[in-house]
């Protein structure tokens, strides 16, 4: 059998070559071990593959001779899916909660393989509109497009649609997929996927729409599902494209001309009278009818269309696209939350982001021809919500003051260090792009790091002024020369001694969006295969045994297991040991010295 990289990589080609191509005999590649195997190597290292599904089984105790039971099923189409045991969790900014389904270990191995295939099949012809679980491709990748490509949008409609992955109807599903994969047995096993229902209340209950809760597919299949909605978009904004240019305006024009005259006649001094007088008009006549333009971004189940021309249009555009989805998706635009707003009186909220159109008349540059434009005006801004920092800070402050965090008293200074510094940089690297991004942060920087200092202080029962002498260390600046005083600490590695002290990253505004951000289905890069080849050597690493079948023994965190111990005053097992030592999740182990593990007497 062929390797699964030079599978997947012979079905991106034809995708690429042709994106009519149509694809048959999918099904037999889930009877290649090799699928299963790239896909336990992908999955192995996530926390959340030990938490048990319906089944009560984890990724704890994984064997190749599970991946031969799967075939096995599969082959003889017997293999069904176990409904996902649904939990509930709490929304964002809100009192409701969101379901979350937990599918079986199994399940989302044989998920794994089937998004695999879709993945190489489907991303060659999805849209540059759509960012949402796409490889090198985030929030930040869709703010960057409505950005650079949105200039001049009078009115956005914020588009939101009600319960969209709960509502995906599935027999428009499978037939969206039918017009790429001819092949009965795959659309079956996708089928049975959406059709495997969840278990709550001690009830299981059919999937009647919806994508499956929690799957590792779903992702891709809303992706497919939400496609032909960006083409019918691509198609729309290009029958409302009006014009190559925005008329002139005559205002402008008339003072252009006397500006002309007056410097064919010497009279520089008027000139540059009226040469201000035009940049307080806009040079374009900006009401023009027979000029349009549609821009439109989506992520996931959220976007956003820019109009460049009259309410009339915003408003026409909204009811085409509610028709739209209706009709060929059955989904429905959520009434209360898709608005149409003039972005020049107000701000658009997406994606954490708020949208805004800046206008300066007095920040003028040469374009590539050397013309001096306004450079500042009808361009769209990304800023950082007030609210949002107002909301993060407040966990920090007590009485309208830094406080300390009482929660992180108890851990070691390494620790609460690394814990303030995570919460700054992850704030920081998404709202990097935002033009306010020094000022909004620095200001939470500033809060977040005397409650640092006061953390430190109330762990110590001593002061901050005591605390900056004590941990005190100077850093290079990263504007300017010269150096700075942060609090930090010093910390032993085998590479030798490191330092960590709080952030000292420059909050300044990127230009470009971070790649490294991409959503965490995505990119499918190959890892893990050091574990592949222990699991190959066939060897327990407790004992030393070479016969019978090799099991993984895994953990959620290595940090964890060491902490129960040290908590419960009991030594520490070898094999927590052993793994600390080679610094792994994962222990290779025979069946009996796994029994002992889980029954304590090892």
């Amino acid at each position: 059998m062929q390797k699964a990289k030079t599978i997947l990589t012979i079905l991106n080609e034809k995708s690429v070559r042709n994106k009519q191509f149509v694809f048959d005999r999918l099904y037999r590649n889930m009877f290649n071990p090799d699928f299963f195997i790239e896909a336990y190597q992908k999955m192995y290292a996530k926390p959340g593959n030990m938490t048990a599904g319906t089944d009560e089984q984890t990724i704890d105790g994984f064997k190749k001779s599970k991946i031969d039971g799967l075939i096995a099923q599969l082959q003889n189409e017997q293999y069904y899916p176990t409904p996902v045991r649904r939990t509930y969790i709490p929304k964002k900014n809100s009192i409701k909660k969101r379901p979350l389904g937990i599918p079986s270990f199994e399940d989302k191995l044989v998920q794994e393989v089937v998004r695999k295939m879709l993945d190489a099949i489907y991303e060659p012809i999805f849209l540059d509109t759509s960012h949402g679980f796409r490889p090198n491709r985030s929030c930040q990748t869709a703010l960057f497009q409505l950005k650079s490509t949105c200039r001049g949008t009078k009115w956005v409609v914020e588009g939101d649609i009600t319960g969209c992955f709960d509502n995906i109807d599935h027999e428009i599903l499978l037939q969206i997929l039918s017009l790429k994969i001819n092949d009965g047995r795959f659309l079956e096993l996708i089928r049975r996927f959406l059709k495997a229902g969840y278990f709550e209340f001690r009830q299981v209950k059919n999937s009647l729409s919806g994508v499956p809760q929690g799957g590792i597919i779903s992702p891709i299949l809303s992706n497919i599902y939400l496609h032909e909605f960006d083409v019918y978009m691509e198609e729309l904004a290009k029958k409302l494209t009006k014009g190559t240019s925005k008329k002139p305006n005559p205002a402008y024009r008339k003072l252009e001309g006397r500006r002309t005259y007056c410097l064919q006649t010497k009279r520089y001094e008027e000139a540059a009278d009226l040469l201000q007088k035009m940049r307080k008009l806009p040079s374009k006549d900006q009401m023009d009818s027979e000029y349009a333009r549609v821009k439109y971004v989506r992520y996931a189940d959220d976007f956003v269309i820019c109009v460049d021309g009259n309410k009339e249009l915003a408003e026409q555009i909204k009811q085409d696209v509610t028709l739209f989805l209706r009709e060929n998706l059955k989904l429905e635009l959520n009434a209360d939350k898709t608005l149409i707003t003039n972005l020049k009186d107000e701000r658009v909220r997406f994606l954490g982001y708020e949208l805004s159109k800046s206008h300066d008349d007095t920040i003028v540059e040469k374009n590539s021809n050397g013309v001096k434009k306004r450079s500042i005006n009808e361009t769209i801004q990304l800023l950082v919500p007030s609210e949002v920092i107002s909301r993060k800070i407040q966990q920090f402050m007590e009485n309208g003051k830094s406080a300390s965090f009482k929660a992180r008293v108890n851990l070691p200074l390494l620790d609460i260090i690394n814990e303030y510094n995570s919460e700054i940089r992850g704030l920081y690297e998404y709202y990097s792009l935002a033009t306010d991004v020094a000022v909004k942060l620095g200001k939470y920087k500033h809060y977040h790091y005397w409650s640092l200092l006061k953390t430190i202080a109330h762990k110590e029962k001593s002061t901050t002024t005591k605390v900056k002498a004590k941990y005190g260390i100077d850093v290079p600046r990263k504007v300017g020369k010269g150096t700075r005083r942060l609090v930090g600490v010093k910390y032993s590695t085998k590479e030798g001694e490191r330092v960590m002290t709080y952030f000292n990253d420059s909050l300044k505004m990127q230009k470009e969006p971070n790649t490294t951000l991409s959503d965490k289905y995505c990119p499918d890069v190959m890892t893990g295969r050091q574990l592949i080849n222990r699991l190959n050597a066939n060897v327990c690493e407790l004992c030393g045994k070479q016969e019978g079948e090799i099991e993984v023994h895994h953990v959620r965190k290595l940090k964890d297991i060491k902490d129960k111990y040290k908590k419960r005053g009991k030594a520490i097992p070898d094999w927590v040991l052993i793994m600390s030592k080679i610094r792994r999740k994962t222990l290779i182990v025979c069946e009996f010295c796994h029994h002992n593990i889980h029954s304590g007497k090892y």
